[in-house]
């Protein structure tokens, strides 16, 4: 009886969103050629966290940022199938394969059914793809994107699966998980990133080896800048690269391949500041965020087949500018909770296709519109045959 009711539930939201969600998808005209994809996610990033980011700049209130450009804008119901406050695993599942499921579950639905990634499917038609984040990449956002698994506390298995898809660029943090001495910065006996060395990756370690290293044809990347996530942007050590110049490398290898590519890079630390209620360490980081949008935007000016899409999977902490002058000055700035929060999230985009990310979405919408811009057709979808049902 348990079981049936697992696959009675299982079908209803494969039902729902195989058959109900398309009707809500494009519908007029045919679909804009996409090739490439960079899918840009500040954790906890809320309107007034952007808001307050722009005050900060030297016109306070009349200033603009890179986001202000993007000429398509909306917003994203966010909630998770087991809370109306979803943690970043939900939110990351329901970006990666258009399918909600629990908190703290990655690519699998309630039931445990694994299910596909829009960019496992970009990789399964030769694509490049890659990893950008101030995260862990091993974290709840990322990893997403690449593996199936029940919970996102088993990080050593997470660490794993990743490193079997082979994806072509992985950076971050999260070196710890890998099996990199603190101290040395080299590998341990046994360590996983071993692995990787033998799949043929290169692997860096600081900024001066990821700025300073020749890409070359079929060139794969990990980068493991700090045991755990990387610093804030304001305490952001020397050795540790920034969000955009991991994202250009990035670029540089995956720009490479003629059949396109999907690229996801998050700007973690801004839920790590909400969650810590600091506005100073929030605005810093996001400004780091808004300049790696910028660094996109050009990138698609000059290719333009080239879909740019920024999101966030939730907001963190209910913040809110309380007071404050148009000048920038005397600002104050308000916070409902350490926590995440149910506000819907904006969206932002540019390139081919950008209208249809427009209006109120649901989050589960947003890589579903993606795909069908993408030319493809088979997602969602579960992966059937991975696990014993």
């Amino acid at each position: 009886m348990k079981l049936f009711r697992k696959q009675a539930q299982t079908l209803l939201i494969v039902s729902f969103v195989m058959f109900v969600l398309p009707i809500l998808t494009v519908q007029t005209g045919e679909a804009a050629s996409v090739k490439n994809v960079i899918l840009l996610i500040g954790d906890g990033m809320g309107i007034n966290h952007i808001t307050a980011a722009r005050i900060s700049g030297e016109k306070g209130a009349y200033s603009r940022l890179n986001l202000d450009t993007m000429p398509y804008t909306g917003f994203s119901i966010n909630f998770s199938t087991s809370s109306l406050i979803t943690d970043s695993a939900a939110a990351a599942t329901a970006l990666a394969t258009g399918f909600r499921t629990d908190n703290g579950r990655l690519a699998t639905l309630p039931d445990g059914t694994p299910v596909m990634s829009i960019m496992l499917k970009a990789k399964e038609r030769g694509q490049s793809t890659g990893i950008v984040t101030t995260a862990k990449i091993t974290d709840a956002t990322p990893a997403a994107f690449l593996v199936n698994a029940d919970s996102r506390t088993f990080e050593r298995t997470i660490a794993q699966d990743m490193l079997n898809t082979q994806t072509d660029v992985l950076l971050g943090g999260g070196a710890d998980a890998f099996g990199i001495n603190p101290f040395t910065r080299e590998p341990k006996a046994r360590a996983l990133i071993n692995q990787a060395l033998e799949d043929g990756y290169t692997y860096v370690y600081d900024r001066d080896s990821l700025l300073n290293l020749e890409i070359t044809e079929g060139s794969k990347l990990i980068g493991l800048f700090m045991g755990g996530g990387m610093s804030f942007e304001l305490t952001r050590f020397p050795t540790e690269p920034s969000l955009s110049e991991m994202m250009l490398k990035a670029l540089e290898i995956v720009g490479q391949n003629p059949g396109g590519f999907f690229l996801m890079v998050e700007g973690a630390r801004i839920d790590t500041a909400g969650h810590s209620n600091s506005p100073a360490e929030m605005i810093g980081d996001l400004l780091a965020f808004d300049q790696a949008v910028g660094l996109a935007l050009d990138f698609a000016r000059a290719n333009s087949a080239t879909l740019v899409l920024v999101t966030a999977d939730h907001e963190t902490g209910g913040f809110a500018v309380t007071s404050g002058t148009p000048a920038g000055e005397m600002v104050n700035y308000g916070w409902l909770s350490t926590g995440h929060t149910a506000a819907m999230v904006p969206i932002y985009a540019f390139g081919p296709g950008a209208e249809h990310f427009s209006g109120t979405l649901d989050i589960t919408e947003i890589p579903i519109r993606l795909a069908e811009l993408m030319g493809i057709s088979d997602f969602p979808a579960l992966i059937e045959d991975s696990q014993e049902q």
